[in-house]
């Protein structure tokens, strides 16, 4: 026996093979130190099955209960006296187990390299001398029992190794030395100890132990199976964990580059619709208008387009950060009519607006996502229909506000209702029409709804058209309810917009930006000069530019701040007025500034939302 006075030894009750129940359950699952076709086990799985030797308190018990049955049977037929030391030098195993595993819990900061090789030399030692210790008796009583205490006592071996064979099989190099120890001198006594009936005991035993080999050797392969299913697992479970962490990345960088792609195409195109409305403005040759016309309401889907990709991108990412407040439905209608006028004119559709008289409708929510999610259902009543109108209308249901959009298109098939929301999914109703569009719009209402809390639906009637609806919390609205109803305004084209008169700064590095909208101002009647950064800007002041407004961009060069330069700006000339302009949508910085109370232009920079802000600001003049 190794000497186990060191803190290093560990709990080998279970380890010792001294009762059926000593290996317990686990020793079977954590496999041992060779598989059965010569396969070494991990270190790991090793000190499992370690472990689970020593956690099992069975191998105490039989030391004090099984001895204690043979001593109180051997003592009706002779003293007891030998059978007794026996029973107090199993006792004391049965004490150092106890203490081996209090060994084993302070070795269970080493490292498997160090702790498992210890340990297994120490199983092998103990559960050899386990095995010897089992084996005492029959030398012990050798001269003086009777035959019926003689095969009770090899009942008793019998059991106890067919017990030690299930638990310690999936550890030979364990089991082995147990086997040797209990198995071999009980049957090389059979002769001396049986000597009347040796010559039929003994094939039994010999049978009994072929037996107990080969359920053995099954049993250890079947831990090595386990353990090989087991290690397959947890390959399947990494490789799951790397695929995610993989489609995770794509779908990152994906977003990025839709996001960076996005606002990139949006810049030649924010230009172009300022260019368009700039020809407009100065258009004398009606005959052009239609043309012009044709190619804004291109533009205007194109930006649609990318304001719904990156909508898309932001919300699968989860980068959206929800602001909630107050919307005016007013407000927002104004908005749908203000930009969807003109492509309604185009198709020859109505677009009709209708709000309660009696109370003014508002809704909590954000205020942009909101915007996007009721632009995206209205360009989408629009371009599917052919002919009829479009009616954007709310109405309070409860607690709620319910907006709705009502169209007189083709209506929604019934095999297409279930995936009319999914992305980029377009109704086969929408092909045959050739209808322009890729299948995003509501998809980024779907998605975007739980981020509000609103509710989300549809009615349809295939040939008569459908309704798209939102549910919104009611909210207590800012302010009086307006004295007038709310009208459809005029299309933008439908009239020259009103000369206005002052000085305007514009703030841009990008030249296309810088150049078309400067033409667009300078239509207007306005004076506009141009600084790509912000010493530029201050040195247009000190020569003698006296801005009334000032249009600065979120971003300039060389990471300069477009909101510091308007500071700037506006701390040196105390009389104007200022706005951002940015193709982000929800920089933290710009969300810090309108909390300010900055004003903030999204690009594409709407045109007649620009014009309105700078008639409050300058002084306007009547159209020469």
């Amino acid at each position: 026996m190794p000497d186990h006075s060191s803190g290093a030894v560990t709990p080998v009750s279970a380890s010792v093979p001294a009762f059926p129940d000593v290996l317990g359950p686990l020793a079977s699952r954590a496999g041992g130190i060779e598989g059965a076709d010569g396969q070494a086990l991990d270190l790991a799985v090793r000190r499992r099955l370690l472990q689970s030797l020593a956690s099992r308190g069975s191998s105490e018990i039989a030391a004090g209960v099984i001895p204690g049955v043979l001593v109180g049977f051997y003592s009706r037929f002779a003293p007891p006296g030998p059978l007794i030391a026996w029973w107090v030098l199993f006792g004391v195993v049965a004490l150092g187990l106890l203490r081996l595993r209090r060994g084993l819990q302070r070795d269970a900061a080493l490292p498997d390299a160090v702790a498992v090789p210890k340990w297994e030399r120490i199983f092998q030692w103990l559960s050899l001398g386990t095995g010897l210790m089992w084996t005492l008796p029959v030398f012990l009583t050798m001269s003086a029992a009777p035959l019926e205490f003689r095969l009770f006592l090899y009942m008793v071996l019998c059991a106890v190794i067919a017990s030690a064979t299930t638990f310690l099989a999936p550890v030979p190099v364990i089991f082995w030395r147990y086997f040797a120890a209990s198995y071999l001198p009980p049957t090389l006594a059979i002769y001396w100890y049986f000597p009347q009936r040796w010559h039929y005991l003994l094939p039994l035993m010999l049978l009994y132990g072929a037996v107990l080999c080969r359920h053995a050797w099954g049993s250890r392969r079947f831990v090595v199976q386990q353990v090989e299913m087991e290690r397959q697992r947890a390959q399947l479970a990494e490789q799951y964990r790397a695929a995610k962490e993989a489609a995770e990345r794509a779908l990152e960088e994906k977003n990025r580059f839709i996001a960076t792609a996005s606002h990139d195409l949006r810049q030649p195109l924010h230009a172009m619709g300022l260019l368009l409305e700039t020809a407009l403005q100065r258009n004398g040759d009606v005959r052009l208008n239609a043309v012009l016309q044709d190619v804004q309401s291109c533009v205007r889907s194109l930006n649609f387009m990318f304001n719904a990709l990156l909508d898309l991108s932001r919300i699968e990412a989860g980068t959206f950060t929800v602001r909630e407040e107050t919307v005016s439905l007013r407000a927002l209608f104004d908005d749908v009519a203000t930009v969807f006028a003109p492509d309604a004119e185009l198709r020859g559709l109505h677009l009709r607006l209708r709000l309660p008289r009696q109370r003014e409708a508002a809704v909590r929510g954000d205020p942009a996502l909101l915007r996007q999610m009721v632009f995206n259902l209205a360009q989408n009543a629009l371009r599917y229909t052919a002919s009829g109108g479009v009616l954007l209308g709310a109405r309070g249901r409860g607690g709620r506000w319910r907006i709705e959009v009502w169209d007189t298109g083709a209506g929604v098939a019934p095999k297409d209702r279930h995936r009319i929301y999914a992305p980029f999914y377009r109704s086969d109703q929408a092909q045959v029409q050739q209808a322009e569009g890729h299948g995003l719009g509501l998809s980024v209402v779907a998605r975007s709804e739980g981020l509000i809390g609103a509710g989300h639906g549809f009615e349809s009637t295939p040939g008569r058209g459908s309704c798209f609806w939102l549910e919104l919390p009611a909210a207590q609205p800012d302010g009086p309810l307006p004295a007038e109803p709310l009208l459809q305004p005029a299309a933008p084209w439908a009239e020259r917009m009103a000369s206005l008169q002052g000085r305007c700064l514009l703030v841009e590095d990008d030249p296309q930006i810088a150049t078309s909208l400067s033409q667009l101002l300078q239509s207007w009647g306005l004076q506009v000069q141009w600084a790509a950064t912000g010493a530029q800007a201050m040195a247009r002041v000190d020569g003698g530019f006296e801005p009334d407004a000032v249009l600065c961009d979120h971003r300039l060069g060389a990471g300069e701040s477009g909101l510091a330069v308007l500071q700037a700006l506006l701390a040196r000339c105390g009389h104007a007025h200022g706005a951002m302009v940015s193709g982000e949508h929800d920089a933290p910085a710009l969300v810090q500034a309108e909390d300010d109370g900055y004003l903030v232009f999204r690009k594409p920079l709407a045109p007649q939302a620009l014009h309105a802000v700078l008639s409050r600001w300058l002084a306007r003049t009547d159209p020469t």
